[in-house]
């Protein structure tokens, strides 16, 4: 059995204070069992000012994590925000292993590496869970990870995020692991133990089949789309009047979602970012399936929102406690200037959670540039996706 706390700081500028407000919270001298781990997201300039460090170095036990613009955990959240989960348990164990270097190896090569440390997970005990933390990289994508864990018989399940600093400055996406924080690393933390942990997953399109007529994907080079329906892409949607003649999307900026229906039954989002120069092509943040069904669409606040009503109301339902979650960016940006709207959504299910059962909700929730989660596809078989426009959730109590 497996217990969670988390503790929540705006305090960027003064490091010390940043660290005993987060010791303060958690109390591990009285709160921690016999193995313990943590989970830290935070705001990127708290790695400017040391306050992050400063947590790191306070914490009497190992942490992984990585940046999020928006924050929330304890009943509240902001953007200059830290927030950290601490696990822990007497029969918890956990092995935490990094890809170093990414940015000099091939595609190849770190797909290579990451199987390693999948097979040095499972060589004498399945972990539960897998948890994976990416940066946003040109040359490994979140689907190439999947693809690397799920070539196994026996699939490990992740849940993790691609790292993603929402004001897109170079050299800020950090992810955290074995203490030092990078923008060309993977971080991969298996846990072990007496407990199983709960996944859900949901997307503002779980409410609409679609803009239009589905159509099917005649051409594709891995996360580049071709052609549709015997058309170029652009062509295409242009016909369908989402994209305009001289190539952005009608009344938006580019990104342009779509439902894709793939022929082992799973049902994915992926956002189109634009068109590719020179070409009458468009690239998604993920790879592609040819003779995949498709189905442009948009993204508003509303649909936003009764997706994260529809998640909590399962957690809560479940009686789930220790709860993750991860949100695409995107879905952020849906909510125009009342972008903490799913944060106030998470904090008022919070109020009502200890008002059913007369406890705390731990949770904490990061912002993300792909979610990775996994699902049981038509056949039964769990498999590893990488997810957009998705929230996400692991509760592990």
């Amino acid at each position: 059995m497996l217990k969670i706390y988390t503790a929540f700081t705006r305090e960027i500028d003064n490091p010390a204070t940043a660290a005993n407000e987060i010791l303060q919270q958690l109390n591990p001298e009285a709160n921690a069992l016999k193995n313990t781990v943590g989970i830290i997201h935070f705001y990127h300039e708290f790695v400017e000012t040391g306050a992050c460090q400063a947590v790191i170095d306070a914490l009497p036990f190992e942490t992984v994590g990585c940046v999020s613009t928006y924050v929330g955990s304890c009943e509240t959240y902001d953007e200059v925000a830290l927030s950290v989960t601490m696990i822990t348990g007497d029969e918890l164990d956990y092995s935490i292993k990094t890809v170093d270097d990414c940015t000099k190896k091939s595609r190849a090569e770190i797909a290579g590496e990451a199987q390693k440390i999948f097979a040095g997970f499972t060589e004498t005990d399945k972990p539960k869970i897998v948890m994976p933390y990416l940066p946003a990289m040109q040359n490994f994508s979140g689907d190439d990870l999947v693809a690397a864990a799920n070539d196994f018989s026996e699939t490990v399940p992740l849940f993790g995020t691609i790292a993603f600093n929402m004001e897109n400055m170079a050299d800020s996406h950090y992810v955290l692991g074995k203490g030092k924080f990078s923008t060309d690393m993977l971080v991969f933390m298996a846990l072990y133990g007496n407990f199983q942990p709960k996944f859900h997953t949901t997307s503002a399109f779980d409410f609409e089949e679609g803009i239009g007529n589905t159509a099917k994907i005649d051409d594709s080079d891995g996360t580049i789309l071709k052609s549709v329906n015997g058309m170029t892409a652009v062509a295409y949607l242009k016909k369908q009047g989402m994209v305009t003649s001289d190539n952005a999307v009608e009344g938006l900026v580019w990104a342009l979602p779509a439902i894709l229906d793939y022929s082992n039954g799973t049902r994915i989002v992926r956002s189109f970012l634009g068109v590719v120069e020179g070409t009458e092509h468009i690239f998604a943040t993920g790879e592609l399936e040819k003779g995949a069904n498709i189905s442009f669409t948009y993204l508003d606040a509303s649909k936003t929102l009764a997706s994260t009503e529809k998640l909590l109301e399962e957690i809560n339902a479940a009686k789930e406690n220790g709860v993750i979650i991860y949100s695409c960016a995107a879905r952020a940006w849906s909510l125009g200037s009342n972008h903490f709207a799913e944060a106030e959504k998470i904090v008022e299910h919070a109020g009502e959670y200890r008002a059913n059962y007369n406890t705390e909700l731990n949770y904490s929730v990061a912002y993300s540039g792909g979610e990775i989660s996994p699902i049981i596809n038509i056949d039964g078989k769990l498999i590893n996706i990488l997810h957009n426009y998705t929230l996400i959730s692991c509760a592990f109590s």
